[in-house]
């Protein structure tokens, strides 16, 4: 029955596709996916169109999962909770799936921002054809929109299933159906509305600014929307609990999430009083940045489309980006010409190219946001600023920004820039000299060192003297180091110059050390190192001395004459069958 069906939408879609119209739309799907060539920087992921979907809809069942504590009776009756709404417990749960389906809707929105529009390349195949550019205009149209819809469904797939199970699951079927459905159309909205308002923003600026004006402040742009897509995820620790206060803060009328949350609660009668009539309002901005877009797509479409022909081919480099090493930086810290070389190659790239960039400014976002939290979670609730000893979570925060910079470079890395252009570094270097793990700390460190002394030294200083400042900063210039050199144990690559792995079997390995990693240094290693404070004014330096001292002797007990250590660029899979070799013996 089922293969039935399966062959008979195989055949309409074929028949379908043998229709220029449906072909053009195909085209412009496939390019919304693929955005470049097999080479390109987003491909070298190894990332296809059904992994994109599976990575975009995981995280909504797993955090579904979690839920299941929450609204089990019979951990409820373990826990002796005998008062329990299952429609006021989940406002919260409610906001952040909101929350979540609109910053993943829209980061993933800004990763195609380039891709929305048709390029030179579309332009000199598709305008020699016998095809009217209305045509065309409304096959890019159906794309665009096939995407929002597929992108809306597919983050809040399993999430707008199992959850309503879990808030109805003591109640009768008739609350299920009615739940489900308000919870499903409340995130697709919210999903629909961050797409539409983005892709408003990119058609009214490519409209407003002169092209170049455009391409200059793009990447800046698309970075600041993906860090406030973030901080608007993490309002989720927040908010909910702003909602039921009894004085409201003003600010909430302006979060698009309570909005949505206020339409979606209004649908099964449990809308706050307070803010009931931001529930039309969130309709009718939907409605708005829909017109809007549609309508700025039709202007900015046919000026760009039309205006093709007189761009160039290739694109300038960034005149703003052109920077030279410093020379004492080349004389004190970059020691012959391979570093020297390596490390602008590597700066330059990270900021030229817009996948890395957003990458790495996300992560640097997402760490932001988390440090902001801790810090606010400090202020507001429990700790003063002005003890003898701060607290672990004022110790925390610049170390977890630290530490997502840190991974997000680290991630960065192995994402090449052009295949295409590595030959120029395997013909000119050495593959059998690798001194690839110093020059990549260095890296790593620039981003995060100079920040930690030009800024978190000072106001350390002025809240709690210049002796606990210099101590603080020591350890964290010390712990940073240390997790660079970590996370690049037996490193070599040059950055950005080999292809990546799609997926190893160690990666889920690897996430789950970044989850506890992250642990660490949010929780354990400020408690630790308040401890040491505690104790006295030279507890600390001793336990950073002792720190560098087992660094030194794990490096020297760690080298291995067989290990290979030679330059690679190409990161092939490793091989499902172990050979022993014994040929070479």
């Amino acid at each position: 029955m089922m293969n039935s069906v399966f062959v008979q939408l195989r055949r309409r879609r074929e028949s379908l596709l043998e229709r220029p119209f449906w072909r053009l739309a195909s085209h412009f799907v496939s390019r919304l996916f693929s955005a470049g060539s097999s080479d390109s920087e987003e491909s070298a992921l190894g990332l296809g169109v059904g992994a994109i979907l599976a990575l975009l809809a995981a995280p909504g069942g797993f955090i579904t999962i979690f839920l299941f504590s929450k609204y089990s009776s019979t951990i409820r009756f373990a826990h002796n909770i005998t008062n329990f709404d299952a429609y006021s417990a989940s406002l919260s749960d409610q906001y952040f799936f909101l929350a979540y389906s609109l910053s993943i809707t829209g980061i993933a929105t800004i990763l195609k921002w380039d891709s929305i529009f048709p390029d030179r390349r579309d332009y000199m195949n598709l305008a020699p054809l016998p095809v009217p550019t209305r045509h065309i205009f409304l096959a890019n149209f159906v794309a665009i929109l096939s995407i929002a819809v597929l992108f809306a469904f597919d983050v809040n797939a399993v999430s707008a299933v199992f959850f309503p199970v879990l808030v109805t699951m003591e109640k009768r079927f008739a609350d299920f159906l009615r739940f489900a459905p308000m919870h499903a159309g409340g995130v697709l909205l919210a999903s629909l509305f961050i797409f539409f308002a983005l892709f408003a923003l990119i058609g009214t600026l490519m409209l407003l600014l002169p092209r170049a004006l455009f391409r200059r402040l793009s990447l800046y742009l698309r970075v600041s929307l993906v860090v406030v897509l973030l901080a608007l995820l993490s309002t989720s620790l927040v908010v909910p609990n702003l909602i039921r206060a009894p004085g409201p803060h003003p600010i909430l009328r302006w979060l698009p999430t309570v909005w949505f949350l206020e339409l979606s609660r209004s649908w099964i009668g449990q809308a706050d009083p307070q803010f009931s009539w931001l529930a039309p309002f969130a309709a009718r901005a939907t409605i708005g940045v829909v017109l809007w877009a549609a309508a700025v797509y039709v202007i900015s479409y046919y000026r760009h489309f039309i205006r093709i022909p007189e761009m160039l081919d290739v694109k300038i480099s960034r005149g703003n980006l052109r920077f030279r090493i410093p020379v004492w930086m080349e004389k004190i810290l970059l020691r012959d010409p391979f570093e020297r070389g390596c490390y602008a190659f590597a700066l330059k790239t990270l900021f030229r190219n817009d996948l890395h960039s957003l990458l790495a400014g996300a992560f640097a976002g997402l760490g932001l946001v988390m440090s902001s939290q801790i810090l606010l979670d400090a202020v507001t609730r429990r700790f003063s600023v002005r003890g003898a000893i701060p607290d672990s979570d004022f110790l925390a925060a610049p170390l977890v920004l630290a530490y997502f910079i840190v991974c997000g470079l680290r991630f960065v890395f192995e994402l090449p820039a052009e295949l295409k252009a590595n030959w120029v570094h395997q013909a000119i270097v050495d593959r059998d000299k690798n001194r690839l793990v110093p020059l990549a700390r260095k890296l790593l460190l620039t981003f995060v060192w100079p920040w930690l002394i030009l800024l978190a030294l000072p106001t350390y200083a002025h809240f709690w003297g210049w002796t606990l400042a210099l101590e603080h900063i020591a350890f964290l210039l010390l712990v940073t180091f240390c997790l660079a050199d970590l996370l690049l144990r037996r490193y070599r690559k040059i950055p950005f110059t080999c292809g990546y792995s799609a997926w190893k079997q160690s990666a889920t390995v690897r996430i789950v050390m970044h989850g506890m990693g992250f642990l660490a240094c949010a929780a354990i290693v400020p408690d630790l190192e308040r401890s040491f404070l505690i104790k006295g004014p030279f507890a600390l330096p001793v336990v950073c001395a002792l720190i560098f001292a087992a660094w030194l002797w794990f490096k020297r007990q760690d080298r291995d004459e067989y290990v290979d250590t030679s330059l690679i660029f190409e990161d092939s899979p490793e091989p499902a069958v172990e050979v022993l070799s014994l040929s070479r013996l």
